[in-house]
């Protein structure tokens, strides 16, 4: 069952709103498909990523889905979008918000496709630090949002990674 649209979301569609065109888009952790949705609007092409069935059989027409961990077998990628899972694995294990070792993947794809920008979204339970350092590395961090709930933070972050178009 695909993870439903929260706070998370709706702040990343935020950033994914300001974004300029471009030619292929990726949404990795599809979920609901709201993002590649929102993508659509913005680029030629757009792959949604999951590795849930029920995510990837839910996609609207519009968008290529492809069922598969991370971003592994999408060599290019103008723009990647990740709406991070955070919390550490637990019984029962539910790989749309458990992090299952996805975030490492993920990151070391941006490293070896360099996409023009990105856009992820984490929270402070999971390892935020480490994404960001690991970011940081790699691109330049063009805009944070920052949206505090009770119990946590979330933040939705862009970068530029590759180069411009």
């Amino acid at each position: 069952m695909p993870y439903q649209p929260a706070e998370d979301s709706y702040l990343t569609q935020e950033a994914v709103d300001a974004l300029e065109g471009a030619d292929v888009c990726l949404d990795v952790g599809t979920g609901s498909c709201i993002l590649a949705k929102a993508l659509r609007y913005k680029c030629r092409r757009v792959v949604a990523v999951d590795v849930d069935l029920g995510a990837c059989k839910s996609c609207t027409p519009e968008v290529d889905v492809l069922c598969n961990d991370a971003a592994w077998g999408i060599r290019r990628a103008d723009i990647a979008v990740f709406n991070l899972p955070y919390l550490p694995p637990e019984d029962p294990l539910d790989v749309s918000i458990h992090d299952v070792g996805v975030v490492p993947k993920f990151l070391r794809w941006i490293s070896a496709t360099r996409p023009r920008v990105v856009v992820l979204t984490f929270s402070s339970l999971g390892r935020a630090d480490f994404v960001m350092d690991a970011l940081r590395t790699m691109c330049t961090v063009i805009r944070t949002a920052r949206l505090h709930l009770f119990f946590e933070s979330i933040y939705t972050v862009t970068a530029l990674c590759g180069p411009s178009l």
